[in-house]
């Protein structure tokens, strides 16, 4: 039997975003500080520590946050070219639901620059992934 997502609706994410607390906005600023230096593991952890407790809908935009942190780790650390296609692949789906923006957090450019790696990804193997500048993957991106 498959799994069906629920995703909120625009007006339910505004209506949610006000009694997102502080606790979880500080976890979305360390996963934040962490996927900045390239610690994708341990951002994919920090939001993960936010997802496990949010009981409503909004958890698709945190697991979309690990997702796309969970692909970057598999292409800098395991190497493993199918995962980095398939996680980068679910985050931007599960982020489009909130673009442009939600949380203070540009989606869409997170899903712009998931997206154009996963591209360049596309049909490479682990050498490949390796020899990939580092000083080429993204930064997260905040709403001025």
């Amino acid at each position: 039997m498959a799994v069906v997502e629920s995703f909120p609706t625009r007006a339910q994410q505004i209506a949610l975003e006000a009694s997102v607390g502080a606790q979880a906005r500080a976890g979305l600023r360390e996963g934040a500080a962490l996927f900045d230096v390239g610690r994708f593991w341990d951002a994919h952890e920090a939001w993960e520590d936010i997802w496990q407790v949010e009981p409503r809908l909004i958890r698709s935009f945190y697991q979309g946050l690990i997702q796309v942190a969970a692909g970057f780790h598999h292409w800098t650390v395991t190497r493993r070219p199918r995962g980095v296609q398939i996680l980068l692949g679910a985050g931007v789906d599960k982020l489009a639901w909130y673009a442009p923006g939600y949380l203070g957090v540009d989606v869409q450019a997170t899903i712009d620059d998931a997206s154009r790696l996963r591209s360049l990804a596309e049909g490479h193997d682990a050498a490949w992934l390796d020899a990939f500048p580092r000083d080429r993957f993204p930064q997260f991106h905040w709403l001025p």
